[in-house]
Formats: C-alpha cells, sequence, structure tokens
C-alpha cells in the first residue's frame, strides 16, 4: 500500500489540485499529464512512477475544510461554464442542467466529484482508501 497526503494549503483551484496531484502521483515521467478528471482518475491506478498499477493507495487530504470551501458550489458553476465552452454538442443539455444545479446549490460540488473518483473502485482500476482531516 502506497501512502500520500493531499494538503489542501497547496492549492485554491482546480489547476493547482491537478499540479499538486501530478508531484504527488507521477514521478520521471519524460512528458506531461492531462489536467482533467479522467486524467486524476488515471493517476490514481498507478504505474506512473510512484506506485504500481492496481496497488492500493490511502491517501490522507489534510486542511480539507480549506478545500471544501475552495471547491465549494462558486468553483463548480466555473467549472461547468469552462466545460460547456468546451464540450461536444450531444452533451450541452447535460452539462447545461448541471450549471443550472449548481447555480441553484444543489447537486455536486467539484470537491465532491473528486471524492467520487478517489472511491470509486467498480471497473476503474484503482482501489483508495480516504483519510479526511480537517
Amino acid at each position: 500500500m502506497k501512502n500520500i497526503v493531499i494538503d489542501g494549503n497547496k492549492f485554491s483551484d482546480l489547476e493547482g489540485f491537478y499540479t499538486e496531484i501530478d508531484k504527488l502521483l507521477t514521478k520521471d515521467l519524460d512528458w506531461n499529464t492531462g489536467h482533467s478528471m479522467d486524467a486524476f482518475n488515471d493517476l490514481l491506478r498507478g504505474g506512473f512512477g510512484v506506485h504500481e498499477y492496481g496497488e492500493t493507495l490511502h491517501i490522507k487530504w489534510i486542511n480539507f475544510a480549506k478545500s471544501r470551501q475552495d471547491f465549494g458550489y462558486n468553483a463548480t458553476k466555473n467549472y461547468y461554464q469552462d466545460v460547456l465552452k468546451k464540450c461536444h454538442p450531444s452533451n450541452r443539455k447535460n452539462v447545461e442542467k448541471k450549471l443550472q444545479d449548481v447555480e441553484n446549490c444543489k447537486g455536486k460540488t467539484i470537491l465532491d466529484i473528486i471524492i467520487d473518483i478517489i472511491l470509486s473502485t467498480d471497473d476503474s482500476g484503482h482501489w483508495c482508501e480516504l483519510e479526511i482531516e480537517e
């Protein structure tokens, strides 16, 4: 089992989170990872120089309260506005619905999505444990 610590004080936006995750889960790569939720899921699987593919990953997230604030509905609204600009036309209605929900403080926040990805073990190729420290 590999242990990593995500420190909420080391980032305040999604790009900063992706950069921090790259530092924690990659080593000696001669290429850059994508900064997206899909790439984050791939990094959790392993095989990028820090832990082996399929190896259990114990994640301790410290200063989680800051991340909860940073990745609340305002940040999620910005995220979906950006996704809407880039998404395939067939996905626009789905993204517009999610955007409308977060504008009404409903639905999942970015933090909820990140936690779901960490804890997802069905066919995702990774096994993670999550410990939260406010």
